[in-house]
């Protein structure tokens, strides 16, 4: 009989556990007097599962090709531990006619599928428990589980029995001091992506030999992982967390999390990096801001359109009340306000100091940030007494004034005669005007006075705006000391932010001048003037 031989080992370990197997039973078929025409073998791969094996699938495609007439095993364990595939595996190898020997057992038949695959599903069973007691024992005796851990370095010791200490561990002062350093930067505000590009740059390997990524410093906040929630920085190791299974059907490991009243926390207090008040307050911003994380994806998913479009408005207006200056940063007094003459398209920053207009070809493209902000203030200082009085002056608010007058004398009319009917109907009913319904008459009344005098109002603030100001020389004088400040620093906090509230558009012409062959530009302001008129009532208050 032709025979194919198949050989399996579990780990590298036990390298030469697979040439043993096929030493005995190439023993075994020549005392059966069979014939080895193949030998198949999976090396370092666990026999919880069949299906990605590719030593035993091969069997499989042997079987079906005829290329042997019996299977030999040193043992059934080595064709599978788990019950069903040792069974599947038995039912194939009967419907293509070839029968199953091991060295241990003999020729395989039902009896033996149902006794031994048992016996090898509960061995691996507690192999699983054994290795995971002694994972817990070695905690417990101070060692470390896990694989390599950023800011410490392994030890080789000796427990008390001459055993060796798994895990054992004592702290890199290099690495350690850059766990503190990232504490404190996320304690202090720090946005995980600013943290890594300063560790990136500093050219610090992050704990895989590569990049910093933001996933390295929190991890997964369903499973608790990451180094800012590492608690053996914090003298506490915790273990337990996670339990591991096989899917039925892929044979692929999967985690699984365990509740957290099986969790076993084990206190080092030896191997501390982080100061505990400085963990926990990391510890809460995690929380915070993770919290922050779920609502801003679960928020769009219930917010109506309107909604929606509130929010947008809001927070471009909370943008443009930012863009001026923070505490940290001062933008450009142009940043937002610079259109292209030629193509009335705004003009951005594409890379560092440089600003382009959108459209390719455009002549406003790269400009350098020394040359528009030169454009900028050349056009900034132009507002004077004259251009105040000319806007003042101008055809469009002399026809505003008269609209606002015209209607402000309306109202008063109108205020007026409201007054009078009243004072006519008080004085005729006398004792009377005590009724319900009179009372609800002197309401409406009321209100419609109320309405009057909030649209007079209104109207006035908006004739003042159209007014030409008396102080029109202190305006003058401040903008000039304004633009001076800016002219010493172009990003002077103290003169980019109130000059940025009183412009509107500033728009760069370019013109191709044919005899230097270049182009020439120039830029030119629109001015906000109420915006002006306001920021002079509010210096002067």
């Amino acid at each position: 009989m032709r025979a194919g031989i198949y050989a399996r080992h579990s780990t590298d370990k036990q390298g030469t556990s697979s040439e043993d197997q096929i030493r005995r039973c190439q023993e075994f078929c020549r005392f059966k007097g069979y014939d080895v025409v193949k030998i198949y073998r999976d090396e370092a791969l666990s026999g919880a599962h069949i299906e990605n094996r590719p030593g035993i699938n091969a069997l499989f495609i042997g079987a079906l090709d005829g290329r042997f007439d019996v299977v030999i095993a040193e043992d059934l364990s080595r064709i599978s531990r788990d019950q069903a595939d040792t069974a599947n595996f038995f039912k194939k190898m009967i419907f293509l006619g070839v029968p199953v020997e091991t060295v241990s057992e003999g020729l395989i038949n039902e009896l033996h599928i149902g006794l031994k695959s048992t016996m090898n599903a509960l061995y691996l069973k507690d192999l699983a428990e054994k290795t995971h007691r002694g994972v817990i024992a070695a905690v417990l005796r101070g060692g470390v589980p896990g694989g390599k851990l950023y800011g410490y370095d392994l030890v080789h010791a000796l427990d008390e029995a001459g055993e060796p200490i798994r895990g054992k561990r004592t702290i890199n002062p290099q690495q350690a001091a850059i766990v503190q350093d990232i504490f404190a930067a996320y304690a202090s505000g720090q946005k995980l992506k600013h943290i890594c590009e300063d560790l990136n740059r500093r050219g610090i390997d992050a704990p895989n030999g590569g990049q910093w990524a933001p996933t390295t410093l929190v991890g997964s906040f369903v499973r608790q992982t990451g180094l800012l929630r590492q608690t053996l920085y914090n003298g506490t190791i915790t273990f337990n967390k996670m339990q591991y299974r096989k899917h039925p059907e892929t044979g692929k490991r999967l985690s699984v999390m365990r509740p957290e009243s099986e969790w076993v926390s084990v206190p080092i207090p030896e191997l501390a990096i982080v100061d505990e008040n400085l963990f926990a307050k990391v510890q809460r911003a995690l929380d915070v801001r993770s919290a922050r994380q779920r609502e801003r994806k679960l928020t769009p998913k219930v917010t109506t359109a309107d909604e929606k479009r509130e929010q947008a408005i809001n927070r471009s207006r909370e943008w443009r009340r930012n863009q001026a200056i923070t505490s940290k940063r001062a933008n450009a007094v142009f940043g937002g306000k610079l259109y292209c003459g030629k193509h009335g398209k705004p003009i951005v920053a594409t890379y560092a100091r440089h600003y382009s207009c959108k459209t390719k070809g455009c002549p406003n493209r790269s400009l350098n940030y020394d040359e528009v902000i030169a454009f900028v203030i050349d056009a900034i200082s132009t507002l004077d007494r004259n251009m105040i009085m000319a806007h003042f002056d101008s055809v469009e608010m002399v026809r505003k004034r008269s609209k606002l007058e015209h209607e402000i004398a309306q109202l008063n009319k109108e205020l007026e005669a409201v007054r009078v009917g009243l004072n006519k109907v008080i004085d005729a009913l006398g004792r009377d005007a005590r009724s319900h319904e009179i009372r609800a008459f002197f309401d409406d009344k009321s209100e419609q006075i109320h309405r009057l005098k909030l649209d007079i109002s209104r109207c006035e603030r908006e004739l003042a705006e159209t007014t030409l100001p008396k102080s029109i020389d202190r305006i003058v004088a401040r903008h000039n000391k304004l633009v001076t400040k800016l002219q010493t620093w172009s990003r002077d906090p103290e003169a980019v932010v109130p000059l940025r509230q009183i412009i509107d558009r500033l728009t760069i012409h370019a013109i191709w001048n044919e005899a230097e062959e270049c182009w020439e530009r120039s830029c030119e302001v629109t001015f906000d003037f109420p915006a002006i008129i306001a920021a002079d009532k509010r210096v002067s208050s």
